[in-house]
């Protein structure tokens, strides 16, 4: 019913429905193919090479004592902070698929572990939107402090398993099935933005720039860094709640996975993010 009173939108405004289909694929095609593909790719090997883990052990001294994390849990950590969404949930989901957390672990990793990435945030948001790299870095530095109170809040219940991980295949035949899996999950992801980016002008939601990102957020972005440096806060909540857009791409990317600890860390991580926000902003970081 919800898709098919979506379809007569985009009918009934065929001209801003199209002009929005287009600014999504240029935010795809020069944001978030390059950001992202390439992360997806690599730490999808990496979990199933056995490398994701064994990062995972060496920052598991740091990461234990802070936010409560064992090697797995650090491995998803990591990777939703270098890779963007939704890399860091297809590794939760890779990680319970290889046997390195059970399926309850997973789930609650999932509150913590899908962030964005710092390419788009530092290079799109900050550099490209807000005309700073170093405004990027503090939005990004605003994400990773959203990401690690969720994680302090939900990391215990994140544990894996001791196992080593399953012997993993050649090289090629490893590289090949990620290629695969990852070119799946880009065009899903592409295809989400490009959708959500002509409902957004279709229903001339553009004039709301907080409404448009907490749908999607890398249109929502745009938008806001069109209102200047006062958005910032906002723009860093949309960065950590991540929009309606990314939770169907993490909906996509985790099959017969719960979310039901996934929302509330993305509330707590949007909230926190924009608290970072303002307490760098009252101090002149930003």
């Amino acid at each position: 019913m919800y898709a098919l009173v979506l379809c007569l939108v985009l009918i009934a405004f065929p001209e801003a429905a199209l002009r929005g289909a287009g600014l999504g694929l240029e935010i795809c095609l020069k944001a978030v193919v390059p950001s992202l593909l390439p992360f997806m790719l690599l730490s999808s090997m990496a979990v199933e090479s056995g490398w994701g883990l064994r990062l995972g052990r060496l920052l598991a001294p740091i990461l234990r004592p802070l936010l409560g994390l064992d090697a797995a849990g650090s491995m998803c950590f990591a990777a939703g902070l270098l890779g963007g969404y939704p890399t860091g949930a297809m590794t939760a989901a890779k990680a319970a698929e290889n046997g390195l957390m059970d399926k309850r672990s997973a789930e609650a990793a999932l509150a913590f572990c899908n962030n964005s990435g710092p390419l788009f945030i530092i290079g799109t948001a900050g550099a490209a939107v807000y005309g700073s790299v170093r405004v990027g870095w503090a939005l990004y530095l605003c994400h990773v402090i959203g990401a690690a109170v969720s994680a302090r809040i939900f990391g215990r219940r994140a544990r894996g398993s001791a196992a080593a991980p399953p012997r993993s295949p050649g090289v090629g035949a490893l590289a090949g099935r990620a290629a695969r899996e990852s070119g799946a999950a880009i065009v899903s992801v592409c295809a989400l933005i490009i959708t959500f980016s002509a409902l957004i002008e279709a229903l001339r939601l553009a004039r709301f720039p907080l409404l448009a990102g907490l749908i999607e957020v890398s249109r929502g972005v745009s938008e806001l860094g069109r209102l200047g440096p006062k958005t910032l806060p906002l723009a860093a909540a949309c960065l950590g709640w991540g929009g309606l857009s990314v939770h169907l791409q993490t909906e996509a990317v985790t099959p017969g996975l719960s979310k039901k600890y996934y929302y509330v860390g993305k509330t707590i991580s949007a909230l926190a993010s924009a608290a970072a926000c303002i307490v760098m902003a009252r101090f002149g970081i930003i």
